[in-house]
Order: C-alpha cells, then sequence, then structure tokens
C-alpha cells in the first residue's frame, strides 16, 4: 500500500500496517538514556582557541554539538516555527498540490522518506526545499501561506551565516587553514526538510526517520523547543537530545567525515515519534557544489607514516548523492561504498 500525507488531523487509535516495524527493528525506546554531557557551545565567545577546541571534541567524540549566541535572530527563528506550522495545518487540497513521490524533484511535499524504495513507512510527512541560490528557486516555493516565501527566505539566508562560521571553525579544529572547508566544497548548495510528525498511536512500532547519516557536509537543526524525538548513536547506545529552545544542534554530515580521513564521525541519529503531541523540526543542509571533488585533506594523512594513504577514494559530491538516494535509508553507512582499496 502506498504511503500518502499523514497530517490529516485525523487521529489513528492504532498503526497502520504499513508503518510497522519487523520486531528486530524496532526502537526499544524503554533502553534509551538521555545525553547528560551533549555539548553545548557558544559560538559568539571571544576566546578563539577554547572555541575551536570545544568544536574539535565535539565532533571527534560526539559528531553532534549544539550552539548558542548564533546570530540567527529570535523573531527569525520564532517566524520560521509559525510559517511551518501554518503550513502543515492547511487543508489537505491545499497540501496535495505539492505532493510528489519522486525524490528528485523539489520543491516537494512528501511522506516517510523515499516510499519507492521503502518496505515499511515512516511516521513523517516533509517539505523539501532548495534554499540556494535563493533567487534560482524562491518562485518554486508554496505561495501559501502568503507569508512562506518572505520568512523562509530571511531564515535560509541567516542561517547559511551560520553555516559558514561553523564550517571555519570546524577547519581550524583540524588545524587547518579556516577556509579550507569552504574552498573544497566549492559554491555549497543548501537545502531544507521540514518535519512534521503528528502523534502516533504506537511509538514503540516504527519511527519517524530511522536510524541514518546526514550525505551533506553540515547540517543544522532547529528542533521542536517542547517536543523529544532526535536521538543519536553513541558507542552502540541510543541517546535522546532534548531540546533547548535558544539552541541549534549541529551535526556533521558524510563530507565533512571523508575530508577529515575519519577523525570527524558521521553520526547514526533518528527520529522517534510520541503520542500525545505532534513535533516540528526544520533541518538546513550545507551541501557540497556538485562538482566538488571529496577527498582527505592530505595535511590529515600525508605525514603519519611513509605507507600512508586516505581512508577515502577520491569522488565528486554528484557521485555521492546519485549513490545515496539510491538506497534505503538505514543501509550500511554510504561512505563504506567510497573506502580506498
Amino acid at each position: 500500500m502506498a504511503a500518502k500525507l499523514i497530517s490529516t488531523g485525523f487521529r489513528h487509535t492504532t498503526l497502520p500496517e504499513n508503518y510497522v516495524r519487523p520486531l528486530s527493528d524496532r526502537p526499544r525506546l524503554s533502553q534509551v538514556s538521555q545525553l547528560e554531557d551533549f555539548p553545548l557551545i557558544d559560538i559568539s565567545s571571544t576566546d578563539r582557541s577554547r572555541l575551536v577546541q570545544q568544536i574539535h571534541q565535539a565532533c571527534a567524540r560526539f559528531g553532534f554539538f549544539q550552539v548558542i549566541n548564533h546570530g540567527v535572530r529570535k523573531a527569525t527563528i520564532d517566524e520560521m516555527v509559525s510559517v511551518a506550522h501554518e503550513f502543515f495545518g492547511m487543508s489537505m487540497d491545499e497540501k496535495m498540490k505539492l505532493y510528489s513521490d519522486d525524490p528528485t524533484k523539489t520543491p516537494r511535499l512528501s511522506t516517510s522518506f523515499n516510499v519507492k524504495e521503502e518496505e515499511v513507512n515512516n511516521w513523517r510527512d516533509y517539505l523539501r526545499l532548495h534554499c540556494y541560490p535563493i533567487d534560482k528557486y524562491v518562485h518554486e516555493w508554496p505561495s501559501n501561506p502568503p507569508s512562506f516565501k518572505e520568512v523562509v527566505s530571511k531564515y535560509c539566508r541567516e542561517v547559511r551565516e551560520l553555516g559558514f562560521t561553523i564550517e571555519e571553525l570546524i577547519s581550524e579544529s583540524l588545524g587547518l587553514e579556516k577556509d579550507y572547508m569552504k574552498n573544497v566544497l566549492g559554491e555549497q548548495g543548501q537545502h531544507m526538510a521540514v518535519n512534521y510528525y503528528p502523534p502516533c498511536p504506537e511509538p514503540e512500532l516504527t519511527y519517524g526517520l530511522p536510524a541514518h547519516t546526514d550525505p551533506n557536509a553540515l547540517t543544522i537543526l532547529l528542533q521542536d523547543a517542547t517536543v523529544c524525538g532526535l536521538q543519536i548513536l553513541i558507542d552502540g547506545h541510543w541517546f535522546a537530545i532534548n531540546p533547548r529552545p535558544d539552541a541549534f544542534v549541529i551535526n556533521i554530515g558524510d563530507q565533512l567525515q571523508a575530508l577529515s580521513n575519519g577523525v570527524y564521525k558521521s553520526v547514526w541519529h533518528r527520529a522517534v515519534t510520541n503520542t500525545e503531541k505532534p513535533r516540528l523540526s526544520i533541518a538546513s543542509f550545507m551541501c557540497p557544489d556538485n562538482g566538488a571533488v571529496i577527498s582527505p585533506a592530505k595535511p590529515l594523512w600525508e605525514a603519519k607514516e611513509e605507507e600512508a594513504k586516505p581512508i577515502y577514494r577520491d569522488y565528486t559530491y554528484a557521485e555521492y548523492y546519485k549513490k545515496f538516494w539510491s538506497r534505503n535509508l538505514d543501509q550500511e553507512h554510504c561512505l563504506e561504498n567510497f573506502l580506498n582499496d
């Protein structure tokens, strides 16, 4: 049975069959712990060397961290959240104008992850947008709600600046020139996924999104301010990341794992559901230019030993992205396909 939008306002009392995971692949929510020492980094700090050290520790240990005093204005965030809720609250007729299950189509409103490839669906609807250059894509975006284009444009611009700031800090934290990542990644694309997880009748049986890594360079996530859902895998154990209203959650994508020669990890993470409240999250993805050649930074492996060679082979981002979308989300780490022989 093909999945269709679940943000209908209808409250299911049991989970439809096409969302039920096999016994071996369920969230086991009772076994999830709270992550007590999750890094919280004030990126307005003037102590650059301490800031760079904090970034290094967070990327090497967790692959995830939170940032505060990030420069994205509170009004910009509040308006973005408000228009996203308004969008998912529109009538089904209005929303279905944007519906597509073709993963190459932008923008698109869709459900689950990749409904053409999946055997079991995920309890999520999402709006996927291309956001850079804004002038190229904004005309394709939804015209309803009426403020959507203006609000989302402002949010995308401010988040992009934050992304560049973090990429500089990550470059420095690896001992590289601060512009190293920016130069390698080229004219970076920017995508957005506005995720909506309606209340789920049986959260133990399904996922909002199953375990996956992100195929891009860097992800900047605005969590729902009050509803938990994000979990990350550390040393084989799942941990919940509690939302903090004034913070963005940052995670290393597959491309930064490759560029760091595996020093930094693109970590498995997932979204779970709950019975009580809808959850909204807004993920912004900084992506290498399609033609960017991704290869481990030479200073990180060249001088290590005589026989040293990088962990990953050279590839273009276009090649990687095509591979990523041709598979199921929760298959092996996509980078495994790009190891050096």
